[in-house]
């Protein structure tokens, strides 16, 4: 028992990790797309990301086959929509709406898990769910909220995020993880250039200047090769409830960031907000010492 706990914290923590890499790319991609086309960006990420992990797991390849194909697909498409649908919706809603409402992944996912799979989340993490929900809201929900085609669109980036999670959850139990991180990555680079190619003016910018290539540096392995590696390999060590309330974080990181290499200032009740999901954060990975004390004290 007590080595499964210890995989299981080492798991989260390293999950934790990731959304350190995703919130200080925030400005970075912030930057990109102010330059490039945000779906060009993307493309060369992705493909960048996609050669990087052929070439680690090249070994690998010879035991893919049409079920791990089938599948990785299926992730890639789900992340592709995800991300598809986030960056659509910023250009209809504010970036802060958009941010909340894709941050109700944390709500969905145990809401689909336990209607899907049929696994209902422990008590300590609906506990965290709620403070994570409170504290993104203080984060980035503004006065003005309302429904909009933007923020329709966000809702719908919410649910992609959380299928991705449960089908990673469900996945990473199944297959080799780097095959499956491969094949996701891969799907997430052809779609992106496809839309690309479709709706905007260019793919290739006629010049690459020293940002960009830092940018694509940045996001490419560590946003992208060691993110969703850590992803759908330790997600099988923890459950989908914490994995998408320890990605809760990820706007937490990303006005952390934003203050120190863009002097971002957030309001004061956005740090209120930060502090609310780090304790929901807690509860979750900690609270089962409150309720095994309580039921020993019995």
């Amino acid at each position: 028992m007590s080595l499964k706990i210890k995989q299981e914290h080492i798991a989260d923590l390293l999950l934790l990790s990731v959304t350190v890499f995703w919130g200080s790319t925030f400005i970075i991609v912030k930057k990109s797309i102010e330059i490039m086309p945000t779906f060009a960006f993307l493309s060369i990420r992705f493909w960048m990301a996609s050669l990087i992990l052929a070439v680690i797991f090249f070994p690998k390849l010879k035991k893919l086959n049409k079920q791990i194909l089938r599948d990785g697909g299926l992730l890639g498409l789900m992340l592709f929509l995800s991300y598809a649908f986030q960056t659509v919706s910023l250009e209809y809603s504010k970036a802060s709406v958009v941010g909340f409402l894709t941050g109700l992944n944390v709500v969905i996912v145990p809401i689909l898990s336990a209607v899907v799979i049929k696994k209902m989340p422990r008590i300590y993490s609906q506990i965290g769910v709620f403070f994570a929900l409170i504290g993104v809201a203080l984060m980035s929900l503004n006065e003005n909220f309302s429904i909009s085609v933007g923020d329709s669109l966000a809702i719908i980036c919410a649910f992609f995020i959380s299928v991705h999670i449960l089908m990673t959850d469900k996945f990473s139990r199944k297959y080799d993880t780097c095959l499956l991180t491969t094949i996701q990555i891969t799907v997430l680079a052809i779609l992106s250039t496809i839309t690309s190619l479709i709706r905007e003016p260019y793919l290739i910018p006629s010049t690459f200047d020293s940002y960009l290539i830092f940018s694509f540096v940045i996001t490419s392995i560590f946003a992208t090769v060691y993110a969703f590696i850590i992803q759908t390999t330790m997600q099988q060590y923890t459950t989908p409830t914490k994995t998408a309330l320890i990605f809760t974080m990820e706007p937490v990181m990303a006005g952390l960031f934003g203050y120190l290499l863009g002097k971002e200032v957030l309001p004061l009740r956005g740090y209120i907000g930060s502090v609310i999901i780090f304790m929901g954060i807690l509860i979750a990975e900690f609270g089962y010492l409150i309720f095994e004390r309580r039921g020993k004290n019995r």
